[in-house]
């Protein structure tokens, strides 16, 4: 072939000598598309000629060329986050504006709060992810959304506001995962945080005067329970000290008197062998035990019709 020039130059051109470069061209192409590497976080579905063929882990993947192998790669080990009635900003804040369709609940008790939440989700079975369900991160929406709203259709106004949180993430991640399960999107729901849950604006300040209220409530109780765990021990303590003392003075009582019991029987039965010793000695017993006791002593004589001088028995002589 001869090429012709606008300056009347000739020259020839053999097309060729240059078909080797389309030929390089697609064999590096084809090369190309048969080569894939999966990430570490990733897992390949291969597909040939639409039909699902095997899942490939992490690593180099060769397989055939497109459009006979599609690899498709699934973040099988990266958990994902879906937010409700918020988004989160690239600077970390929170923007809850404009998302009132999704945080607007109805209560049990026919209130209205507003709550957002997220929830966390992995990929679990990469090919059940790509082909049972067209899109499975919008039914995910759709199914969270209509789980929270029936959760919070179920409960009344103050538990949810108040206490009732943990217990519904829990039931709300429960029931996400179940449908989720039913419908085998190979997902697998982690966590369900409600990030915020509060009164409408307009019945704040009533709000707050209830919360303060319940914590005021939950204060004194835990002070009454305080001052219980304090005062029930020492009033125990005190009371088993008098039952342990009277049980010493019952006892100490119980042995003096069966002591003194021994010894007037003893007594009974000296007495009852020699009366006359016996009641001499305790005569004398007693008044060896009862005069030192006594300061004055004034002796009365019969007979003499008068009263002796004062004896003082404790000098030994007249007073």
């Amino acid at each position: 072939m001869r090429i012709e020039f606008p300056d009347g130059r000739e020259a020839e051109f053999n097309p060729l000598k240059y078909i080797w470069i389309p030929i390089v061209l697609v064999i590096g192409a084809l090369l190309f598309s048969s080569v894939h590497q999966i990430n570490a976080d990733e897992e390949g579905v291969l597909m040939r000629f639409g039909r699902r063929v095997k899942t490939v882990g992490p690593g180099l993947q060769f397989h055939l060329p497109y459009p006979i192998d599609q690899l498709i790669k699934v973040k099988t080990r990266r958990v994902d986050v879906q937010e409700f009635g918020y988004r989160s900003g690239t600077d970390g804040r929170m923007n809850e504006s404009g998302y009132n369709n999704e945080s607007s609940m109805l209560t049990g008790d026919l209130n209205i709060v507003l709550a957002g939440w997220d929830v966390q989700f992995s990929r679990e079975n990469p090919e059940d992810f790509l082909f049972n369900v067209k899109d499975p991160i919008s039914t995910l929406r759709d199914i969270s959304q209509s789980v929270m709203r029936e959760i919070m259709g179920d409960r009344a106004s103050i538990p949810i506001l108040t206490v009732g949180r943990a217990e519904i993430q829990e039931r709300v991640r429960k029931l996400i995962q179940s449908q989720a399960d039913q419908f085998e999107m190979g997902l697998r729901i982690n966590e369900v945080n409600l990030i915020f849950v509060s009164p409408p604006a307009q019945v704040q300040a009533a709000f707050n005067d209830l919360n303060k209220a319940e914590q005021d409530a939950v204060r004194f109780f835990e002070e009454a329970s305080r001052e219980y765990q304090e005062k029930v021990p020492r009033a125990a303590g005190q009371a088993e000290r008098i039952v342990l003392e009277a049980e010493g003075f019952l006892e100490s009582r119980v042995n003096r008197s069966e002591g003194d019991a021994g010894r007037f029987l003893e007594m009974l039965r000296a007495y009852e062998e020699a009366p006359e010793v016996t009641r001499q000695r305790l005569y004398l017993e007693t008044m060896e035990t009862r005069l030192p006791e006594v300061g004055e002593v004034w002796i009365v004589d019969e007979e003499l019709k008068g009263v002796l001088p004062l004896l003082n028995l404790n000098d030994g002589g007249l007073k």
